[in-house]
């Protein structure tokens, strides 16, 4: 048996604990446990995130090799809101530990403008303007400023977007029926914020008849939508763990409204820059 004074600091630890946790208003067990670090993220972890990104850079230049008629409808699969969310969703959900499921998310985008935009600079070249197309008769490479712009705004938008989105995925796996089925709708919001943004901006479409034009924006629109759906159900299935409905649509609903007015704002300063 210890001694009375041997006694006394593991009840001063105890009490320590439980006035810490009280003041931070943190849940603490019922029995003390010495605080454990853990040990720091190693290189492997980051591999699935880095395979994505190039993958989904590589991707999202197919809509850029068809015509005006073909792009719009593979643009969904590929190089849309839907793709690139939960190309980062999908990074954080594979992820064993929250703090690299949001780094994986952002470096998921990251890496995929990477690669999408090298493939302008140097493939695709769209940036030069030959000297048949110029005032002065000479070839321009004034293109490449806002080909810079473009990688950097995008980058921005990847890293703190896909952030988020990781940190959801690995929450949907993870958490508990309540923070996950918060996760769950506002990951269904957000993969839904650019197709719900064009069916609302897009008021020709309920004008009618329907011409080109229109069809280009309503069909790719109603198919994120349709993967995003697809894409969280088979993430409710994986999941294993309860869901609450109610927290779910009502996060949803409300994620959908704020992802539209922020695909407005997004748009709105790409134009400007």
């Amino acid at each position: 048996m210890a001694s009375r004074s041997n006694r006394y600091p593991e009840e001063f630890k105890r009490d320590a604990v439980a006035l810490l946790c009280r003041v931070l208003g943190v849940r603490r067990s019922a029995y003390y446990k010495p605080m454990t670090l853990s040990p720091p993220p190693r290189v492997g972890e980051y591999v699935p995130s880095a395979a994505l990104g190039v993958g989904l850079g590589l991707a999202a230049y197919i809509p850029d090799t068809l015509n005006d008629s073909g792009a719009p409808y593979v643009n969904p699969f590929f190089s849309s809101g839907f793709a690139w969310g939960f190309a980062a969703l999908l990074a954080g959900y594979m992820a064993r530990r929250q703090r690299v499921s949001v780094v994986a998310g952002g470096a998921t985008l990251a890496i995929a403008v990477i690669a999408y935009y090298s493939l302008i600079l140097f493939v695709n070249q769209r940036w030069y303007v030959d000297a048949s197309n110029t005032e002065d008769g000479l070839p321009s490479s004034a293109g490449l400023l806002s080909v810079g712009r473009s990688i950097a705004f995008w980058a921005l938008a990847g890293v703190s977007g896909g952030g988020m989105m990781g940190w959801l995925g690995w929450t949907i796996r993870q958490a508990s029926a309540h923070r996950g089925s918060t996760a769950l709708g506002a990951a269904l919001g957000l993969l839904t914020g650019e197709a719900v943004f064009t069916l609302i901006h897009v008021k020709s479409i309920y004008l009618g008849p329907l011409d080109t034009f229109d069809l280009s924006k309503l069909i790719p629109s109603l198919i994120q939508i349709t993967l995003a759906v697809i894409a969280v159900a088979i993430m409710v299935i994986l999941r294993k763990r309860s869901i609450n409905w109610r927290v779910a649509i009502v996060v949803g609903a409300t994620s959908v409204a704020l992802s539209a007015l922020l695909w407005y704002a997004v748009l709105t300063v790409r134009i400007l820059l």
